[in-house]
């Protein structure tokens, strides 16, 4: 039997905003106060993915603190007698994250609603250096069939914390397993897409601090964050923690243990309907350990806890694991 890590068994945990506005587009902080309150609540990351500009801030990296460089991109479906305004349109909204910190421009493209034109802009992005991630579907009015098929994203939006506070539409887990199970593969993430329209952080009309991102990699550096995110070490949270991930595999076999924070439901899920969901009446569950043999193609975890809060792993492949 061989043991599959899916967060590496070595490395560190480093909580990232992976969707974020400043005052350089359509946010009311400053990247400068977006580091000093996000620092004050545990984060070591964030990406400044201000629309349709890319804008390095390695200024604010110290120690404890990465800025990745990146931008978000809209494609919005044209104006018709249908649809003539802004709110009622479909849209794609694309985060795309540099591999170089250094980098300040994004390639040529067309802003043009289609489908295949988006395919191509994923794909050449991937090409030039970008990390690739698809945003809040439910907010953008899209159906699976305009994203389901959006081949080279490493992200895949679970949870938009920023559209969850706006209009209950923020999680996306059901759009997430449509992706996957459409033969998909991307991690899933959470984020805040924060502009800080509600300026009082303390306030329930605030859209930061919702959703987050727990990488795990070797250190803070642009590279092992960036590396981690592209191989998918990562998980989605809006609060429990999971601490351990892997799979024993063997022919006809898995294995899946994961140990977490403490939480009130846990649930395996497939690409089927058969699931393994274990519960409690309080945060008493830390552990699960379930095997399955019916050959699934792919398995992910949601931990819930009492008050409604989840983590959420990506989906991992059975092809991926070494059998012993």
């Amino acid at each position: 039997m061989a043991r599959n890590y899916i967060l590496p068994k070595d490395g560190n945990f480093y909580k990232a905003n992976l969707h974020c506005h400043s005052t350089c587009s359509d946010g009311k902080f400053t990247v400068e106060k977006l580091k000093e309150i996000y620092k004050e609540k545990g984060y070591s990351i964030i990406a400044f993915s201000d629309h349709n500009a890319l804008i390095p801030h390695n200024e604010l990296r110290d120690e404890d603190f990465l800025p990745i460089t990146s931008l978000e991109v809209n494609f919005d479906e044209p104006f018709s007698r249908e649809k003539p305004e802004y709110s009622v349109i479909s849209t794609y909204h694309i985060n795309f994250f540099s591999k170089d910190p250094n980098r300040s421009e994004f390639i040529d493209f067309d802003r043009v609603y289609d489908l295949e034109n988006i395919k191509d802009i994923i794909h050449r992005a991937n090409e030039a250096g970008f990390l690739v991630q698809y945003n809040h579907p439910r907010w953008s009015y899209q159906t699976v069939n305009e994203f389901c098929d959006l081949d080279g994203l490493f992200g895949f939006e679970i949870l938009n914390y920023g559209c969850e506070t706006e209009m209950f539409n923020g999680w996306s887990e059901h759009e997430y397993d449509c992706y996957c199970r459409s033969g998909m593969r991307a991690a899933a993430i959470a984020t805040d897409d924060n502009h800080n329209l509600c300026m009082d952080i303390n306030s329930p009309y605030n859209d930061s601090f919702g959703g987050w991102t727990m990488i795990k990699a070797p250190s803070l550096s642009y590279d092992d964050i960036m590396g981690a995110l592209e191989r998918k070490e990562c998980y989605a949270s809006s609060g429990p923690v999971i601490h351990e991930l892997y799979v024993d595999a063997e022919d006809g076999k898995e294995t899946i243990h994961i140990s977490c924070s403490g939480v009130k439901s846990l649930c395996v899920i497939t690409e089927s309907r058969h699931v393994s969901m274990k519960r409690a009446n309080d945060d008493s569950i830390t552990s699960h350990d379930v095997t399955f043999d019916l050959g699934h193609k792919f398995y992910r975890i949601e931990c819930v806890d009492s008050m409604g809060r989840k983590a959420l792993t990506r989906a991992f492949w059975a092809d991926e694991f070494v059998r012993g």
